[in-house]
């Protein structure tokens, strides 16, 4: 990332002074990858958690959560925002419910630590490169969480939010510009969006 802001340096400062284990990707790696999406043969799966809150009915597909925002509670709302948006122009519906003692997904405004240490990256750096993570339901202490990054450029923002909600969903990478596609190499135009055929994945997954 060429500038960040006030916030994000200090950030950054923050998160070179806390320990790094399990290194798995270098900021190479996670260059590597662009463009070329990883799992992309993994099926996708249920989200136990979503049972029952995710609805077809007369040719309508409705998803039902309650939610808790924890963190960066600015961040988080955006989330929020571009997830009902992008998923809306798909044609489906997320009523979500706010509901601080019993909610099925934690929207949680990450800081660099948590996205760097969550998803083992190898340097503070390369955590600068990721807007976002979904955790699996069975991690030990993310499980109900997505996590969502304010580091990378606000206009990635939206698409990514709606991609790291899609895998809380249990959709997995694919390489076909739909929403689970990764983003292009910086300075192209992200050309993503929520298709059919996402939807259609979504329907099988819950149906």
């Amino acid at each position: 990332m060429n500038s960040m802001s006030r916030a994000h340096r200090q950030d950054l400062k923050t998160c070179k002074t806390e320990t790094i284990s399990n290194c798995g990707l270098t900021v190479a790696q996670l260059e590597n990858l662009v463009g070329k999406p990883a799992g992309t043969t993994k099926p996708d799966t249920a989200n136990p958690a979503f049972k029952n809150k995710v609805v077809f009915s007369n040719g309508k597909l409705t998803i039902n959560l309650a939610y808790i925002l924890t963190g960066n509670i600015y961040r988080a709302e955006i989330g929020l925002k571009n997830i009902k948006e992008v998923y809306a122009k798909a044609g489906i519906t997320i009523n979500f419910a706010p509901n601080a003692s019993k909610f099925d997904i934690r929207i949680h405004g990450a800081t660099l630590v948590e996205i760097v240490q969550g998803l083992k990256l190898c340097s503070c750096e390369a955590g600068l490169y990721i807007g976002g993570w979904a955790p699996a339901p069975t991690h030990y202490k993310w499980g109900n969480a997505l996590l969502l990054g304010s580091t990378p450029p606000r206009s990635t923002w939206k698409l990514t939010d709606a991609h790291e909600f899609g895998h809380k969903l249990g959709l997995k990478h694919r390489s076909d510009l739909g929403i689970m596609d990764y983003p292009p190499k910086p300075g192209k135009r992200d050309r993503r969006k929520l298709t059919a055929s996402d939807r259609q994945r979504i329907i099988y997954l819950y149906k």
